[in-house]
């Protein structure tokens, strides 16, 4: 399976992750679960548990120019949620 980075942006908070899955959408759970609490300040429980449910919305879609590279816009508490999804590895 491939190794895919995911970087997560909230609020001006980032944080970076990884995980092996067999395509880059099959890390959602990954990314809305393994997040520590500490990682993104402005993601409290109630949103991140709101976060689990819009996460399966919307499609990710590929960003113009790169290769294996895909991006993802949440709104949540009326900001965006961004998440990059890199195939580091095959």
């Amino acid at each position: 399976m491939p190794l895919y980075t995911y970087v997560v942006n909230y609020k001006g908070d980032t944080y970076v992750g990884q995980d092996k899955k067999s395509n880059f959408k099959g890390f959602v759970s990954s990314w809305t679960s393994e997040i520590p609490s500490s990682a993104l300040k402005s993601l409290t429980p109630q949103l991140a548990q709101e976060l689990k449910k819009l996460a399966y919305s919307d499609d990710f879609i590929p960003v113009a120019g790169r290769t294996n590279v895909w991006r993802k816009t949440i709104l949540l508490d009326d900001s965006e949620f961004v998440v990059i999804a890199v195939q580091t590895e095959t």
